[in-house]
């Protein structure tokens, strides 16, 4: 059983995997990281994750993404799935309910669809 972290590099990203580097050292699990978004690796002459890398280097699991056409939330619940995850962690913000109409929520369906403990997280003030 891991820790899962759904990534994305944003400060609520951040926050998710500060907090899952947490549960993973108290509850002795192994960390996994699923990217949400498009992850810049060293070599590529842009700029890289420090956050993920930093995590990485102390034993965190970087998992692939396969899309194939699906979306990255429902992705999410199939690894956590797969992996056995014991809890699973995402950031979230606040949005305008406009927004929520037009976009959707892919928090919302993460929380909702997931069958496994979910801990959802907010940027820290000093994070924006």
């Amino acid at each position: 059983m891991t820790i899962l972290v759904g990534y994305t590099k944003t400060a609520e990203g951040n926050a998710a995997l500060r907090h899952g580097l947490q549960a993973a050292e108290v509850t002795g699990k192994p960390l996994a990281i699923f990217p949400l978004g498009e992850i810049l690796e060293s070599g590529t002459g842009a700029a890289v994750d420090t956050a993920l890398h930093d995590a990485v280097e102390a034993g965190a699991t970087l998992l692939p993404r396969n899309p194939q056409g699906r979306h990255a939330a429902e992705e999410l619940l199939d690894t956590a799935m797969e992996t056995g995850a014991a809890l699973l962690v995402v950031g979230v913000r606040n949005r305008s309910r406009v927004s929520k109409v037009i976009l959707g929520s892919d928090a919302q369906s993460i929380i909702l669809g997931s069958t496994v403990p979910v801990l959802t997280v907010k940027a820290d003030s000093d994070d924006h």
